[in-house]
C-alpha cells in the first residue's frame, strides 16, 4: 500500500508541475502531461539520489523532498490562491479530447489493454502457481527480473542479474519505476500492473492528442486511434482463403501459439499488432511511446509558437529518454534533426530560432550523454552485433512493395495520396518520418534484426494519422454518393480485422502458460529471506528461472533470449559451455568452478535435471539448505 501511495504522490506532483507549465490548457491536457511528468519524475529522478544512497528508502525520501521544493517556491511566488486555481481550473484551450471521446474511445481501448495485462502478468494458474499469456511468456520474465533485482539488491547502478558481473545496460528506468513500488511493499504483480495501467492510459491519450494536433479533426483522430491500436495488415486474407478448404485454419488463430494474421513469419507477416506484441510484453516500448507523444507535441508547439518554455520542457523530457527507451530517443532525435533544417529555411529570426535549439540541445546533451556513455555505449561500442548494414529489414521472401502492402495494409495502400494531401507542416513531419524509415531499412541497431520495428513504428504511426486524415477528407468529398458507407465499412474492416483477431487471440491465451509453480514461488521466498542480496547462483539458462525473476538474485548465466540478444553473445557461449561441464562433472570440479567464479549457491530444479542430469552422488556431497518439491538449493562450502 505504501508503494502505491508514493507512486500517487509523484503523479500528483507531476500534475502540479503540469498546471504551472500549461495553465492555459484544459483539464484533459494538464492531466495527461501531469501523468507523464509524475512517471518521469519517479523513474528518472531517483537516479541521482540513488548514486549516493543506493536504491533504498532513503533515496526515495530525498527525491520526494527534492520534488516538493520547486512547488513550494512556486506557491510562495504566485500565492496559494493562484496556485490552487491553476490546479482546479477546468477551462483553457482544448486539446481535442472531451468527455465523450474519453469515455467512448480512450477508456474502452485502455480497458482492453488492462484486461489482457491482468491475465498475462503473474496471473493465478488453475493448478497452482502463476501464469502468463502468449506474448508475455518470454520477455516478461526478463522485466520481472530487473524489477526484483533492482529492489532486492539496492545497488546503483544496478547489476545485470542474468549475467553476473555485468552492469545492467538495457533501458531499465520503467522497470525501476516498478522496483520503487516493490521496494515499499507492493506485491510484485501489482508493482508491475499498476504503473502499466497508468502508462497505457497516458499512451492512448497521447496518441489521440497527437492525432488531433496534426489533423485538427476529432473524426480523423478517432479513426487513427482505432486503426492504430486494433490495426494490422492484410494477413487475415491468408486465413480466410485457407478456411475455404479447412475451417480449422481460421480457428487456429485463437488456439495455436503465435499463429495470428499479424505475426506469422511463415507467411512473412511481421507487422505485429501494437497492443499484443509491443505494449503488453515490452514495457520499455510502452514507456518510450508514452514519453514520445508529449515530446512530439512540445516539439511541434515550440516550432509554432517559438516559446522557449516548450524547448526547455522538451529538452528535459528528451534528456530522460535514453534509458527509458533508446530506440524512441533515437527516433525523436532524427525527427528533431530534420525539422530543425526544415523550419530554419523560412524562419525570419534565425538567431532567436537557433538560440532556442541550442538551449534545447544543451539540456538534452547534459542529461542524455551521461546515460549513453555510462550504459548504452558500454554495451554497443566495439560490438559487431550493433550498428551494422541490413537492407530490407526482415523481408526475406516477398517483393519489396508487396511486403509492406500486406503488412501495413490500409496505411500502405493510401500512403501516397495521404502524403500529398497533408498540410505543409505535416509534410515536414512526414519527411522526418521518411528519414527514420530509410535509416531503419539500411542500418540494424541491435543484434535482433526484428527489433528495428521499434524505429519503424514511430514512422508508421505518423503516416497512419495522415492516412486517417485523408480518409476522412475523402468521406467528406463523397457526401451524397451512394455506397459511401459501404466503402467506409470495408476500409475500417480491412484496417482492423487482422489486429482485432490478434487481440482476441491474446485475450484467450491469458493465464494459459504456467511460468512458475507453487514450488518455484516457495523457493524464491526462501532465497529472498535467507540468502544475501548479492549472492550468486548457478542455474540452467532456461528463461523461466525463479532465482532471478522472482527472488532478484544474480545468476551466473541466464537465457539466450536475453543475454545473447543484448549483444553479449561471447559471454553467453563461453559460460553456457562451462555450466554444462559444471553440472555434469564431479563434486571437486563443481566446487572449484564455483569458487573460481564467485558462485555461492547451486540450484537444481526440473530444468537443471532435464538438461544436465547431474549425478546424485555429486549432489549428495553438497550442503543442501532448502528443498521444495522437485527443487533443491545447495550452498557452496
Amino acid at each position: 500500500m505504501l508503494g502505491i501511495l508514493i507512486y500517487l504522490f509523484f503523479l500528483i506532483s507531476g500534475y502540479s508541475y503540469s498546471c504551472c507549465v500549461f495553465k492555459d490548457k484544459d483539464i484533459f491536457f494538464r492531466s495527461w502531461m501531469g501523468g507523464i511528468f509524475g512517471n518521469v519524475l519517479l523513474m528518472a529522478g531517483v537516479v541521482i539520489p540513488s548514486i549516493f544512497l543506493g536504491f533504498t528508502y532513503a533515496s526515495h525520501i530525498v527525491l520526494m523532498l527534492l520534488s516538493v521544493l520547486p512547488l513550494i517556491f512556486i506557491i510562495r511566488k504566485k500565492g496559494i490562491k493562484e496556485f490552487k486555481s491553476s490546479l482546479l481550473g477546468t477551462g483553457g484551450e482544448e486539446c481535442g479530447l472531451d468527455i465523450k471521446v474519453f469515455l467512448g474511445l480512450i477508456i474502452p481501448i485502455v480497458l482492453v489493454i488492462s484486461v489482457i495485462m491482468t491475465n498475462h502478468i503473474l496471473a493465478p494458474y488453475e493448478s497452482g502457481g502463476v501464469a502468463s499469456g502468449q506474448s508475455t511468456f518470454g520477455d516478461l520474465q526478463m522485466h520481472l527480473g530487473f524489477v526484483t533485482s533492482i529492489a532486492e539488491q539496492h545497488k546503483f547502478p544496478p547489476n545485470y542479474a542474468f549475467l553476473d558481473g555485468q552492469l545492467l545496460n538495457y533501458p531499465f528506468f520503467v522497470n525501476m519505476l516498478s522496483s520503487s513500488l516493490y521496494l515499499f511493499g507492493t506485491s510484485l504483480r501489482l508493482a508491475v500492473l499498476i504503473p502499466s495501467y497508468v502508462l497505457s492510459l497516458l499512451l492512448v491519450i497521447g496518441f489521440y492528442i497527437i492525432a488531433y494536433r496534426l489533423t485538427k479533426r476529432k473524426s480523423a483522430s478517432v479513426l487513427a486511434t482505432v486503426l492504430f491500436f486494433f490495426g494490422g495488415g492484410f494477413g487475415f486474407a491468408y486465413f480466410l482463403n485457407g478456411a475455404k478448404a479447412d475451417p480449422n485454419v481460421f480457428n487456429s488463430i485463437f488456439t495455436e501459439y503465435y499463429h495470428t494474421p499479424t505475426n506469422l513469419p511463415d507467411y512473412n507477416l511481421r507487422w505485429v499488432n501494437p497492443i499484443c506484441d509491443m505494449i503488453i510484453p515490452q514495457r520499455t516500448i510502452m514507456a518510450g511511446w508514452c514519453i514520445f507523444f508529449p515530446a512530439l507535441w512540445l516539439l511541434l508547439e515550440a516550432l509554432q509558437t517559438k516559446q522557449r518554455k516548450f524547448y526547455v520542457t522538451l529538452g528535459i523530457l528528451a534528456g530522460c529518454m535514453p534509458m527509458i527507451h533508446t530506440h524512441t530517443f533515437l527516433a525523436l532525435g532524427m525527427i528533431c534533426a530534420v525539422l530543425f533544417f526544415a523550419y530554419i529555411v523560412n524562419e525570419q529570426d534565425k538567431k532567436g530560432y537557433t538560440i532556442n535549439w541550442v538551449i534545447f540541445g544543451a539540456i538534452v546533451f547534459t542529461m542524455a550523454m551521461p546515460q549513453l556513455f555510462f550504459w548504452t555505449f558500454r554495451q554497443s561500442a566495439n560490438n559487431d552485433s550493433f550498428l551494422r548494414y541490413g537492407l530490407n529489414w526482415v523481408n526475406h521472401n516477398d517483393t519489396y512493395f508487396w511486403f509492406y502492402l500486406k503488412n501495413w495494409g490500409v496505411t500502405a495502400l493510401f500512403a501516397i495520396p495521404a502524403i500529398l494531401h497533408a498540410s505543409k507542416d505535416n509534410k515536414k513531419l512526414l519527411l522526418a518520418c521518411g528519414f527514420i524509415f530509410c535509416i531503419a531499412e539500411l542500418v540494424l541497431f541491435q543484434p535482433n534484426e526484428y527489433d528495428n520495428n521499434k524505429l519503424f513504428f514511430i514512422a508508421y504511426m505518423i503516416l497512419l494519422i495522415a492516412v486517417s486524415d485523408w480518409l476522412v477528407h475523402m468521406w467528406d468529398l463523397l457526401k451524397g454518393v451512394k455506397g459511401r458507407v459501404y466503402l467506409a465499412v470495408i476500409t475500417v474492416f480491412a484496417g482492423t480485422f487482422s489486429g482485432t483477431l490478434s487481440v482476441i487471440r491474446e485475450y484467450n491465451s491469458g493465464a494459459d502458460y504456467q511460468t512458475f509453480s507453487d514450488y518455484d514461488i516457495e523457493m524464491a521466498e526462501y532465497i529472498k529471506e535467507n540468502t544475501p542480496s548479492d549472492a550468486v547462483f548457478l542455474t540452467s539458462t532456461y528463461h523461466l528461472n525463479p532465482v532471478v525473476t522472482l527472488a532478484g538474485r544474480n545468476i551466473y548465466l541466464g537465457s539466450s533470449l536475453y543475454v545473447y540478444f543484448h549483444g553479449l553473445d561471447d559471454d553467453y557461449y563461453n559460460r553456457n559451455s562451462q555450466i554444462a561441464v559444471a553440472y555434469t562433472g564431479d563434486y571437486e570440479n563443481l566446487i572449484a568452478f564455483c569458487e573460481e567464479n564467485g558462485i555461492d549457491y547451486v540450484y537444481v530444479g526440473e530444468n537443471e535435471r532435464n538438461e544436465y542430469s547431474p549425478s546424485e552422488e555429486m549432489l549428495g556431497k553438497l550442503q543442501m539448505v532448502y528443498s521444495s518439491g522437485t527443487e533443491t538449493l545447495y550452498k557452496v562450502n
